[in-house]
């Protein structure tokens, strides 16, 4: 059932402009979205600088949620909205409102209202509390910073990073600023033919997943869902102007794939797996690929999904050959409704943890 707010007015706002704080507020399913909604929906992240591809309603599932607010019948916030549960599903009433690379909105004055909303949202649902991971930089993450702040949120965990490579140089020039290391495997890749080209169909998606798949096991990371992948995959098929599956070929063996996708003016690094029985780095040559995809469709920054800073080995170090723009986001923030569950489920997550790391006879 959707729920629909007229004039949503937080306490912070009872002074300000009724332009800024009036409008209208929806939460709805992602099953009671379709047509006109969901294309209001891409158009506005498409632009917003604080779009990302994990709020596009492609990227969830039937049981995500969007909150929408409007003025003049005009979209100025969103969120692509989660339920989790931190105390796991056996104690399914401590749960929690999760907002994964959102809220979205460029504009300071919906944010407040947005998010004052989404915490009625998160008391009428019975929620512990209210997660945002949200990607704003510049300066709305100093005025952000400052409205959380002021409204009780609380910041937890570190500063994410990320790497993002201004696209507006020429080919050759952002060739020629790669790092040595980086421009030689790249040509190293070209005089042996490796070609690189997108995914055709869902055999050429599930190769790479196995590949992926492979990969998680043999570095002892938790892989991606398959379903959920595949699902992001078939949505790049059949867009394929909004992203690509980039895949690695030597001599038609597939040896390596990066999943990219583009939100505004922005191209995303999202997931990549490669064969690390070659003699060559098969990920350089994907990533420059990758890059001039970004460009050609008329992305104005790449990012690279995410860094580690100071690192000397590892992902972190092999995206700093292609790029040193460090920048930061907000950490995560959290808005605590019930104390109570908060700290029950900290129990339990502290107690599976203890059991789970306990050695067995």
């Amino acid at each position: 059932m959707s729920v629909s707010v007229h004039n949503p007015v937080p306490s912070s706002c009872m002074n300000a402009n009724s332009t800024q704080c009036g409008g209208l507020f929806e939460f709805s399913p992602a099953t009671e979205c379709r047509g006109n909604v969901l294309r209001e929906i891409t158009e506005f992240l498409d632009g917003q600088d604080t779009s990302h591809p994990f709020q596009f309603p492609q990227w969830g599932d039937e049981r995500a949620s969007y909150a929408l607010y409007r003025t003049g019948r005009k979209l100025r916030w969103f969120a692509h909205c989660g339920i989790s549960f931190p105390a796991s599903r056996v104690l399914r009433p401590i749960r929690a409102l999760v907002v994964n690379r959102g809220p979205v909105s460029d504009d300071i004055h919906a944010q407040e209202v947005g998010l004052a909303r989404l915490i009625e949202i998160g008391k009428q649902k019975g929620c512990a509390y209210v997660d945002i991971v949200p990607d704003w930089t510049g300066n709305l993450k100093a005025s952000a910073e400052v409205l959380l702040q002021q409204n009780q949120w609380k910041m937890y965990g570190p500063v994410r990073t990320s790497l993002r490579l201004d696209l507006s140089a020429s080919a050759d020039e952002l060739l020629a600023n790669f790092r040595k290391v980086a421009r030689y495997e790249i040509h190293r890749c070209e005089r042996l033919n490796i070609e690189v080209g997108a995914a055709q169909d869902e055999v050429d998606c599930q190769n790479w997943l196995r590949l992926h798949k492979k990969m998680a096991e043999a570095k002892r990371f938790t892989a991606e869902d398959g379903a959920h992948m595949m699902r992001i995959l078939r949505w790049l098929l059949n867009e394929p102007s909004r992203g690509r599956l980039l895949l690695a070929r030597n001599k038609g063996i597939l040896v390596g794939g990066v999943v990219i996708v583009r939100a505004a003016a922005r191209c995303w690094y999202l997931y990549g797996a490669t064969s690390k029985e070659e003699r060559f780095s098969a990920g350089h040559l994907l990533q420059w690929r990758a890059i001039q995809w970004a460009k050609k469709h008329g992305c104005r920054e790449y990012d690279f999904g995410g860094y580690t800073e100071g690192a000397t080995s590892g992902p972190a170090f092999f995206k700093r050959g292609f790029c040193d723009q460090v920048i930061s986001f907000l950490p995560a923030s959290r808005y605590v409704i019930s104390p109570n569950r908060l700290r029950t489920s900290e129990i339990v997550a502290r107690l599976r943890r203890k059991l789970t790391s306990s050695p067995r006879a």
